[in-house]
């Protein structure tokens, strides 16, 4: 089962629904291949928003006046 599912629109856009649930037996042969590549999708853009998420906090941590002392005094 897919954590997610893709509504068309009128205007020939897709939707990502995150809150909704999509079952495999619901889909036809092309559309679980379309499915599959977006799951891999949002699971490489999830795994470089957890990088950058995790960068920054190192970035915040090394601009922290108190962690620097720390480090100028060697205790760090």
């Amino acid at each position: 089962m897919f954590d997610f599912r893709i509504i068309d629109t009128e205007d020939g856009n897709q939707v990502i629904r995150m809150d909704l649930k999509t079952p495999y037996s619901a889909l036809t042969p092309l559309q679980y291949i379309e499915y599959t590549n977006m799951e891999v999708q949002l699971y490489i853009a999830d795994r470089q928003k957890k990088k950058r998420k995790k960068e920054e906090q190192r970035r915040e941590l090394a601009r922290n006046p108190f962690v620097r002392f720390a480090c100028f005094c060697g205790l760090v």
